[in-house]
């Protein structure tokens, strides 16, 4: 029997599907103990079909990463709409949920399965800081009130910061996690936005 050939938008279809499936196994069981296995029986599909599409289970939560990035920046366009920028509240709004977001995958990552990750793809092992910039430019261009001397390596170290704190939320002491934070997402606000322009 020949293998079944898929079309562009067909092997999309189930990329997708395997993302959201392995996602949600992620959420459930961690890096380690989400299985190829695992993933194909919640897509409905084949273990040969899921390495059609991706070499390892490492390069299968690569590419997921990936195409949650895709989804960020397709929510902030739709948000952005016909206009030219977000409002200074509304920007607030999208960096917050650059680390309060279910979805992230990294929350889910150990610092052993960040380790394999980076093994799996030694070129993007590093912070890259001309990267971020970038990242940071074009989210930027979208903001209104953005200061004319955003420190883009401050930024982008304070975003580091509050990811890692979210990541590692049962090593802080839980009564004080919100404010912790809010203190936090304060001074990435101060270093982000004109001072005119606060809420």
């Amino acid at each position: 029997m020949s293998p079944k050939i898929f079309t562009i938008a067909e092997k999309e279809k189930l990329k997708e599907k395997m993302f959201f499936a392995g996602l949600e196994l992620l959420k459930e069981h961690g890096m380690t103990h989400m299985s190829v296995e695992k993933i194909t029986a919640a897509a409905g599909i084949g273990k040969s079909t899921f390495y059609n599409f991706f070499m390892s289970k490492e390069d299968f939560v690569i590419q997921l990463i990936e195409f949650n990035r895709s989804r960020f920046w397709k929510a902030v366009a739709e948000m952005l709409g016909e206009r030219k920028k977000l409002t200074v509240s509304e920007s607030k709004q999208v960096l917050q949920a650059i680390i309060n977001n279910n979805d992230s995958v990294y929350q889910y990552l150990t610092p052993e399965d960040e380790q394999k990750l980076a093994d799996a793809m030694p070129d993007k092992g590093a912070a890259d800081i001309d990267e971020e910039t970038e990242t940071l430019q074009k989210l930027f261009a979208m903001f209104e009130g953005v200061r004319e001397d955003a420190d883009h390596a401050v930024i982008s170290n304070l975003l580091k910061i509050l990811a890692l704190t979210a990541e590692n939320r049962t090593m802080l002491h839980e009564s004080g996690y919100q404010r912790t934070q809010e203190k936090l997402f304060g001074l990435l606000f101060d270093c982000v936005f004109e001072e005119d322009d606060h809420e």
